[in-house]
């Protein structure tokens, strides 16, 4: 496995592969460079027959706090609609994979993080974490299928309040709305209860079933994924956008247009 500046790549047991996000100076934020070493280490894990699951995790209180915005502040609209390119990648290496894909969840899982944690087959929580979508917060909205995705598992009345208010929800709430199926003390340590029953089961089976679930779902979607790209893009060119992370960065309450 390569070495990588990001992640640490650990081989459990029962042929379950663990990637930890090393806690970033800025909380985990997803920037390019990270997101490129995420595709990078699935595409790794996917193509390894000594691994039949891999965990998706972050160190410490933080699983993902969203995307970098000192990176996004400024961009252009063909910088930001490339940004989410990268992204849909990486979601694809998880989505087209043969293998299950857990995300174990501890503390906060917003915006892209939130939108990468709903790719993954299974969502476990600690009692800490948080979830939200806070773009409209920015001036912007999720543009990695955040939309669509938290309307499938959580329904329409739930993703309204979760992405027109920008506020985060508990780990037992997200249970409640099916964002997770297990809540854990220690989530890396259930996860990888989980990981190792499916990695005693047959290989093709689970390749299969994985497929043909997800399969349906992406033939569906694919229009509305590319619609939340390229909408979320644009908004780089509108005025709020600039003052929504400008105000982040500095601190204080934005103004937007009325």
């Amino acid at each position: 496995m390569d070495q990588y500046q990001y992640l640490f790549i650990e081989r459990k047991r029962h042929k379950v592969a663990v990637i930890n996000v090393l806690c970033r100076p800025s909380r985990n934020m997803l920037n390019s460079d990270l997101i490129v070493e995420l595709t990078r280490a699935c595409k790794e894990l996917n193509e390894d027959d000594k691994i039949n699951c891999v965990i998706l995790t972050g160190e410490k209180d933080v699983f993902f706090a969203g995307a970098d915005i000192k990176e996004m502040t400024g961009m252009s609209v063909s910088q930001a609609l490339e940004m989410a390119g990268k992204m849909k990648a990486l979601q694809l290496s998880i989505i087209q994979s043969t293998k299950p894909y857990i995300a174990a969840i501890n503390g906060y899982c917003l915006g892209g993080g939130m939108e990468l944690a709903l790719v993954c087959d299974f969502r476990v929580a600690g009692h800490n974490a948080m979830f939200g979508l806070p773009q409209v917060n920015l001036g912007i909205i999720p543009g990695s299928g955040g939309i669509s995705r938290l309307t499938e598992v959580a329904g329409r009345t739930a993703a309204c309040k979760m992405i027109l208010t920008g506020e985060m929800i508990t780990a037992s709430k997200a249970m409640e709305l099916s964002i997770i199926s297990d809540l854990f003390e220690d989530p890396l340590s259930g996860a990888i209860l989980i990981g190792n029953s499916l990695a005693s089961k047959s290989k093709m089976a689970i390749a299969t079933a994985k497929k043909l679930i997800n399969q349906k779902y992406w033939q569906l979607n694919q229009g509305h994924f590319d619609q939340e790209m390229q909408s979320f893009a644009l908004l780089f060119d509108y005025p709020d956008s600039v003052e929504g992370m400008g105000a982040f960065l500095e601190h204080r309450e934005p103004t937007f247009r009325d």
